[in-house]
């Protein structure tokens, strides 16, 4: 009898511990498998709609599972952007999956590209000279924009335009926060190009500025270094 009383503890003790090592082995640690539906980078042109297709997540315990995005996009504004899917099982494993979404302006390029100086006269006020550049639009599809728009002193001084056939020049109406203090200034108008946008090519620009309600008219005649 107490050989008996002696081993039926061991076996026990041998019983317990294989329970154990087997649980440890069930142990859940493979994540959800996260898969985008849709193009993983596609390219957009400025001012088009993202249509998200979102993702699926399939996990080998839980089966199909929610996905949750991070990050958003814009696209009035040329970049790239990243959204992240994210899926999450019951044992708390996350898997994800990343979409690279370009937005950019479909023109590309223009040959009026580059430096140039300017004279600004008008509005009751003295000639005023000053340099800036002109390049493809980061808010504006098919559009080019000034760097730095009438030298006022603040980055976000930047005027789209649109270069048309015969020689015509569209502004869309545009306000920016500009000048030292700054206030919201409101450009409208139209213009002319002459040349085939190397040295010496001339961008003419009939601007009317608002400001606090009251409108200046001036002239921009830009010449291409």
């Amino acid at each position: 009898m107490k050989k008996n009383l002696l081993i039926l503890p061991l076996a026990f003790a041998a019983i317990a511990s294989f329970t154990f090592v087997g649980c440890k082995d069930d142990e859940d640690t493979t994540p959800p498998v996260v898969t985008l539906n849709g193009d993983p980078t596609p390219v957009l042109e400025l001012q088009t709609d993202f249509v998200d297709l979102g993702a699926t997540a399939v996990d080998d315990e839980d089966g199909s599972i929610g996905v949750t995005v991070d990050g958003t996009v814009d696209k009035d504004l040329a970049g790239v952007y990243t959204l992240t899917y994210n899926a999450t099982d019951a044992a708390g494993n996350t898997g994800s999956a990343v979409r690279i979404v370009t937005y950019e302006n479909g023109l590309a390029s223009s040959p009026y590209e580059g430096n140039y100086s300017c004279i600004i006269t008008g509005g009751g006020q003295p000639p005023y000279n000053y340099s800036e550049s002109l390049s493809v639009s980061t808010t504006l599809n098919n559009a080019l924009e000034w760097s730095r728009f009438g030298d006022y002193g603040n980055a976000n001084a930047k005027l789209n335009l649109f270069l048309g056939g015969s020689s015509q020049v569209n502004i869309p109406q545009q306000t920016i926060i500009c000048g030292n203090p700054a206030v919201a200034r409101t450009f409208s108008g139209s213009g002319t190009y002459t040349g085939n946008g190397g040295t010496g090519s001339v961008i003419v620009l009939n601007i009317d500025e608002t400001v606090n309600g009251v409108t200046s008219s001036f002239t921009y005649t830009y010449t291409k270094n």
